[in-house]
């Protein structure tokens, strides 16, 4: 319970202090200014809010779907999205390593988990790059307005 309270307030504090930066936020930065148990503590935050908003949701709104055996094609596709099935030291090293790319500055974090995930998983993340870029631009250009 404590640890959700701490992720909770982290969470709040850097979307506050987003919010109301008229310059891009640097999440590369950010990212570099935390130690290892840092970087750990938000994959574990993301980790555990996916998970609860999952499970969540499948016994609230779709709660005769959810646990069925054989289990429904959307909920395993939902579950596939979803979930990461690697270490958080594997993540975190992958995020370090898609970081040092100045020009993935300003890729939220979020963003970068499940970029992460994808190139672990073998897959090509060029594109998956590219629109992460255009989306922090895409923000930037809002929060300048």
């Amino acid at each position: 319970m404590w640890r959700k309270n701490v992720i909770t307030i982290f969470f709040l504090v850097v979307s506050l202090k987003t919010a109301v930066a008229a310059d891009p936020y640097n999440y590369s930065e950010l990212w570099r200014s935390w130690g290892i148990v840092g970087r750990e503590a938000y994959i574990s935050g993301v980790v555990d809010g996916i998970a609860e908003a999952y499970f969540v949701t499948l016994t609230t709104v779709a709660p005769n779907k959810f646990p069925k055996t054989p289990e429904p094609i959307e909920i395993t596709k939902a579950r596939e999205k979803l979930f990461v099935r690697y270490t958080r030291d594997q993540i975190r090293d992958v995020i370090t390593d898609l970081y040092k790319d100045p020009a993935n500055a300003f890729i939220r974090t979020l963003d970068m988990y499940f970029l992460a995930r994808d190139k672990i998983e073998g897959k090509d993340i060029a594109k998956g790059i590219t629109d992460a870029r255009k989306k922090a631009m895409t923000l930037i250009d809002v929060m300048n307005k």
